[in-house]
Parts: C-alpha cells; sequence; structure tokens
C-alpha cells in the first residue's frame, strides 16, 4: 500500500502539472509583458529555492507527513486563485505561491519513495515513479486540450484545483513515517555543501541534472510562447505536440532504470540522452510553422531528456538513503536554480538576439551536462547504495 500511496498521489499531482505547467507562461501574458513574465518566474523559483534550503530543517520541526500536506492545501488555493483571478496583483501572488510549493510536494514525495526503495531496483523504481509521473503530465496535457477554450484557460485552472483532492485524502490517511521527525542533519542551519563537493560522483550528476533542470525551464517558459505567440498554433494543437512530445517518458524510462539496475550502467545512456539534447535544438531555430516538423524535433529532444532523467535519478539515488535529506535537498535545489538562470538567460538572450535563437543559447548549456557526464565514474549493475565519502 505504500507504493500504491506515493503512486496514486503522483499520478494526480502530475495531471495538475500537466494540465498548467505549459500554460502558466502564456497565462501571465495576458497581464504582463514578456520581461515581467521572466521577472513572475524568476521569483518564485527564489522561493522555491529557499523553502528548498530550509526544508530539511522544517521537516525536523513538523515532520515531512504534515508538511506536504500543508503544501498542498496552499498549492490548492493559489491554483483556484490562478483559476478566479482578474486583477494582476492578485495573479502574480497566485503564481509566485504556486511556483514556490509545487515542487516541494515531489521533493516530501522523493523522500517517502526512498524510505521504502529497495537498494538494488533504485533504478527500476526511479524508473516506475518516472514513468507515472510523465503518464500524469500527458494525461494533464489531454486536459489542457480538451478543456482549454480558446485562450480562456479558467476552465483548466479550475479542475486542476480541484485535482488536488485525492493526493489530500491520501495524505491524511496512507502516508506515515516510519522514522522519527528528527533525522539527517540533525538541526544544521545549513546544507552540506562541503559534504556534496567532496563527493564527485554525486556533485557531477548534480550539476549533469541541473542543466536537465534548465532545458525544462527553459523550454517550459519560452517553447508555448513560441509555438503561441510566434508561430500560431491554437491551444488545441499545441496541448496535442505536447502529448506527443512527452511519450518517451513513458516508453522509455521504466526500461531505462531496468537497464541501469542489470546490464549498461548510467553513464553512457547519460552521454546519449545529452548528445540528442543539443542536437535536436540546433535545429530548432530553423523550424518553419510546420505541426509534423515540430513534432519530431520536439519529440527527439524530449527522448534525449527521458534518458538523461531515468539516468540522473537512479545514479543519484544509488549514491545516498532516505536519512540524507540535505544533500537531496541540493539534488532537488536544481529545479528552481535552473527557473532561476533560465528566466534570466531566456530574458537576456531576448534583449539580444531574435527569439528563435534562444534555442542556439540552451544548445550550448545542455553541452555543458554532456561534459558533466562524461566526467562521472559509472556504476556497476545492480550496485547498492554507497556512502558519500
Amino acid at each position: 500500500m505504500k507504493f500504491v500511496s506515493v503512486f496514486i498521489a503522483s499520478i494526480f499531482l502530475s495531471l495538475h502539472l500537466g494540465a498548467v505547467f505549459y500554460v502558466n507562461s502564456s497565462l501571465l501574458s495576458n497581464f504582463f509583458t514578456p520581461d515581467i513574465v521572466s521577472l513572475l518566474f524568476f521569483i518564485g523559483a527564489v522561493g522555491n529555492t529557499i523553502l528548498f534550503l530550509f526544508a530539511p530543517k522544517l521537516i525536523e520541526l513538523v515532520g515531512k507527513r504534515y508538511l506536504l500536506f500543508l503544501f498542498l492545501i496552499l498549492t490548492a488555493i493559489s491554483t483556484f486563485g490562478l483559476a478566479v483571478t482578474n486583477t494582476w496583483p492578485l495573479i502574480a501572488l497566485s503564481f509566485i505561491i504556486h511556483s514556490s510549493l509545487l515542487f516541494m510536494i515531489f521533493y516530501c514525495l522523493d523522500i517517502f519513495l526512498e524510505e521504502i526503495s529497495i537498494d538494488t531496483r533504485t533504478g527500476e523504481i526511479r524508473g516506475a515513479y518516472l514513468t507515472f509521473v510523465h503518464l500524469g503530465i500527458i494525461l494533464g496535457l489531454l486536459i489542457l486540450t480538451l478543456f482549454s477554450q480558446g485562450d480562456v484557460l479558467k476552465p483548466v485552472y479550475l479542475l486542476a484545483t480541484f485535482l488536488f483532492i485525492p493526493p489530500i485524502i491520501l495524505v491524511i490517511f496512507f502516508f506515515k513515517s516510519e522514522f522519527p521527525k528528527k533525522h539527517g542533519l540533525h538541526h544544521r542551519a545549513l546544507l552540506p555543501y562541503k559534504e556534496w563537493w567532496r563527493s564527485k560522483s554525486v556533485r557531477r550528476v548534480t550539476l549533469a541534472r541541473f542543466v536537465l533542470e534548465f532545458f525544462y525551464a527553459f523550454m517550459t517558459i519560452y517553447t508555448p510562447i513560441y509555438l503561441h505567440g510566434i508561430l500560431g498554433f491554437n491551444w488545441s494543437i499545441i496541448g496535442v505536440i505536447f502529448i506527443i512530445m512527452l511519450l518517451p517518458f513513458i516508453l522509455l524510462q521504466w526500461p531505462v532504470g531496468k537497464l541501469a539496475d542489470h546490464f549498461i550502467g548510467e553513464k553512457e545512456m547519460m552521454i546519449i540522452g545529452f548528445l540528442i539534447m543539443g542536437i535536436s535544438l540546433l535545429f530548432m531555430s530553423y523550424l518553419e510553422a510546420s505541426i509534423s516538423i515540430w513534432i519530431v524535433a520536439l519529440l527527439c529532444s524530449r527522448v534525449g531528456a527521458s534518458l538523461v532523467e531515468t539516468t540522473t535519478d537512479s545514479f543519484f539515488f544509488k549514491h545516498v538513503n532516505h536519512q540524507d535529506t540535505g544533500i537531496l535537498s541540493i539534488f532537488r535545489l536544481t529545479r528552481p536554480i535552473s527557473v532561476v538562470f533560465g528566466s534570466g538567460v531566456g530574458a537576456i538572450a531576448l534583449n539580444l538576439f531574435s527569439f528563435e535563437k534562444i534555442f542556439f543559447v540552451l544548445a550550448i548549456v545542455v553541452f555543458f551536462g554532456l561534459k558533466e557526464s562524461l566526467l562521472i565514474k559509472d556504476t556497476s549493475p545492480s550496485i547498492s547504495k554507497m556512502s558519500l565519502e
């Protein structure tokens, strides 16, 4: 039941994520200029970063179950605010709260899942978990396609609000912690950066993951604006494109996780993933407003991303355990920090280049991730969790 509860909660949260994540920038663009949209993403990411910095301490003080419950309630309220608010100050406030808290929910699920995971099946378990997460995101995009009414996104956000109800119920009745509240960092004021830095393998896979999260943040903010605002695709078409784009995440991640456990190891597949991502991005600046061509380009980029996501998760969780909440916080900090850098780099790039050239900028960043993956010392199949020393 423990696995079932975590997986079901992750599916509903991913439904929510898929329904609103790719249209947040477009919703904000109805009220703000692109520069202000980038600023709001930046502020939300800073808020998320601050929460990640203090997450281990918060878990020690109140416990991860109650923290998860609080995050779910506040994120649901902020989503409802995005659905019903028509004034820019409340839209901005609701978005900042939503973007600050949403990925903290997935952080808490990470810890619950790590507690019940079996060491020699880490790759398979993480691959299966990521498969369910992305299946939820794809179904969430289907919600976007079916319930969006032209440029009116209110029905989508209303439905996304109600998707929080099942996870809230699961947390109340089925989520139990097998460990005392005070564990891991034991009142450290700061995250264990020195410990993280000394572990070369963990440090390099974290930097590789940062590049992947930068890719996600950059593409999430600017691809919908480009496809809808510049190329002129409507939301129904964009929803279909994104659904097809995300299919590699449900088709590849579970098998890739099993391969990493028993046959190949993570390094080689991580390198291949970064190469596919970078090459795909180099072509995007030249693409015209052709639905089929954009489907192929975005699909290829996500084939690479799915390989990188599974292998970075598998590699990282083979080197930590559930008590390393500080190290996990640093690893998951890559997500909000990538939004900080992604929105900042995107805003600068848009002031220096035409819109389509920003894909070149992203390709350069992706090749930095390739460099880190080349330096990683690969794990052996069926490896058990290692110490961080």
